[in-house]
């Protein structure tokens, strides 16, 4: 990649685990890019004393990793943790934590914004699903 951003937006919901970007291999996608998903409505921030918008907080809801790539369209799988690389998750587009129990789930919506956030690539593991 060269510097530019990669942006688009959640295509389809193809399922608990997957999910599909509307930037394929056409826009310079390729297997292992990371992307963000940010919620379509930013957060508002306002001046309590004026009342004046201040700006918007775009939050992050969580991270997907690029494994199949189309022309037009990329398929990405949710992932643990987004600094390193430790397969799919194991529920609904949410977090949990490594003990087991049920943490905070997150909904992604048709719409949601994506944002490349690395464009590091590695081997993907053989024998993986394709979901």
């Amino acid at each position: 990649m060269t510097g530019r951003t990669l942006a688009g937006q959640v295509a389809l919901i193809e399922d608990d685990y997957t999910l599909v970007i509307n930037r394929g291999g056409e826009a310079g996608v390729v297997p292992g890019m990371v992307f963000a998903v940010y919620s379509v409505a930013a957060q508002v921030v306002t001046d309590p004393e004026s009342g004046r918008e201040l700006g918007r907080i775009n939050r992050e809801k969580l991270r997907v990793r690029v494994f199949d790539v189309q022309p037009l369209f990329s398929r990405a799988h949710t992932f643990v943790r987004t600094d390193d690389f430790h397969g799919l998750l194991g529920l609904s587009f949410g977090t949990e934590p490594y003990d087991g129990t049920v943490g905070d789930v997150v909904t992604v919506d048709v719409g949601d914004a994506v944002e490349l956030v690395s464009a590091e690539t590695r081997t993907l593991l053989a024998g993986w699903p394709d979901r």
